[in-house]
């Protein structure tokens, strides 16, 4: 069969980041990176440490790397707008709680934190998640609270009560935000899907509360052009109610209002669509787990719908202004368009009017005009006829020069009303064809 270039792409990208089993007791640590300094600055330590290691470096197009070593696993994950770095660490002893170097990198010194310290770049996130094989007896809220080094911990049963999760939702004094896992009746192959969705859990967490600083940074200019269009709205309606105005000094500051939403849009569109993104895929995330209540603990969906949904539902609330915002500017610019229009058409109707009465009185004058012109040509045309009478025998014929002169008026007349009116029509004619 000839395929398709991207087929196998796209079933690829159902199997670029798996999570492999998860045996016994352990913990997962990972570090995640924004892409602020370049993937150079996050991927160069880890290459050259793995080259180190006698290892192959990460390729530029691929999007994971897991590589196993004696006492861990390396997880390295490539995503459009961060780069994550894992340590896991499995199959050790089983036991209740937690073990003594739990949240200690000190006690670790097979983990790698001297990769860690060798890239340059800010750590965006760093997630600390212990699994043990049972909860301990007396696990109560401040205990968990004390061990999590968090200011609120938050708690709950998953999986239908087949392991406890336990979530401090801070940064501890060594810059983890730790997790605690608790089950002894879970698969190996299932746990690591668990583990997976706890660890995303709280790395989308974080990521889509990256857009609450730009909405409050960009909150004031809102409200100010907010203010601005409705004192422009208001002008614009006084005018058209027939305050004296000229409508036409409105549209450069509509055009400023314009072009400043379009600037804050474009500064604002991709992280408030992230935001939503992230924010979705941790919702799928809590849903998955089937949170249900730990007697004695503060719920997990509880504390994040009280203090994570106020800051989503402020970023929804801003993009929503926002887009509110463009459209009424729109509105705005079209009433403007139809007021200058309808005003246009006034004073197109009130210049044909204008038009109409002095060609009116244009015709008038030239009916005027043409009728002297009949009488003064009838006057000298008169005057010829009786010059060339006085040339006849009029005492022969016994005639009077006066009779003839009297006589000859009419026909006079009406030659020269003919000469001139062929002579205005003429006229007419070639006027119009030259407007033409």
């Amino acid at each position: 069969m000839k395929q398709h270039p991207l087929r196998q792409i796209l079933a690829d990208e159902l199997h670029t980041r798996p999570f492999h089993d998860f045996e016994g007791s352990g913990r997962f640590l990972r570090f995640i990176y924004l892409h602020d300094n370049g993937e150079d600055t996050i991927l160069g330590p880890v290459n050259l440490w793995l080259e180190q290691k006698g290892r192959n470096p990460i390729l530029e197009n691929e999007k994971f790397r897991r590589e196993m070593f004696e006492t861990f696993a390396l997880r390295v994950e490539r995503h459009s707008e961060f780069i994550t770095i894992g340590f896991v660490v499995s199959k050790e002893n089983p036991g209740t709680g937690v073990s003594r170097n739990a949240f200690n990198p000190g006690m670790q010194p097979d983990l790698p934190f001297d990769l860690i310290d060798e890239i340059k770049a800010d750590v965006f996130h760093a997630i600390w998640l212990e699994v043990g094989s049972g909860p301990p007896k007396g696990l109560t809220q401040k205990k968990v609270t004390d061990i999590l080094e968090c200011r609120s911990a938050a708690s709950s049963r998953i999986l239908d009560g087949m392991a406890q999760a336990h979530f401090g939702f801070d940064i501890d004094r060594n810059g983890y935000s730790r997790i605690m896992l608790f089950s002894s009746s879970i698969s190996g192959n299932r746990m690591g899907r668990i583990v997976q969705r706890l660890i995303e859990l709280e790395t989308y967490r974080m990521l889509a509360l990256l857009g609450l600083p730009l909405v409050r940074d960009f909150s004031s200019t809102l409200g100010h052009i907010e203010q601005d269009l409705r004192a422009l709205t208001q002008a614009i309606s006084q005018h058209i109610s027939g305050e004296k105005e000229d409508v036409g000094r409105h549209l450069p500051l509509l055009s400023g209002l314009a072009a400043q939403i379009e600037n804050l849009t474009s500064e604002t569109s991709f992280r408030l669509s992230a935001t939503k993104a992230y924010r979705d895929i941790f919702l799928s995330r809590l849903e998955s787990m089937n949170v249900s209540r730990l007697d004695g603990h503060q719920e997990i969906d509880g504390f994040l719908d009280r203090r994570m949904m106020p800051a989503m539902q402020t970023c929804e609330a801003f993009s929503l202004r926002l887009e509110s915002l463009s459209r009424r500017v729109e509105r705005t610019g079209a009433l403007l368009q139809t007021h200058t229009e309808f005003v246009i058409q006034r004073q197109n109707t009130s210049l044909l009017t204008s038009m109409n009465r002095r060609a009116s009185a244009q015709f008038r004058l030239q009916q005027t005009v043409e009728g002297l012109s009949v009488i003064a040509g009838t006057y000298y045309g008169v005057g010829l006829v009786g010059i060339l009478a006085k040339m006849l025998p009029l005492d022969a014929y016994h005639l009077s020069l006066d009779v003839i002169k009297a006589g000859s008026t009419p026909f006079v007349a009406v030659l020269i009303f003919w000469i001139i009116r062929r002579g205005s029509m003429a006229f007419g004619k070639t006027g119009t064809t030259t407007e033409t």
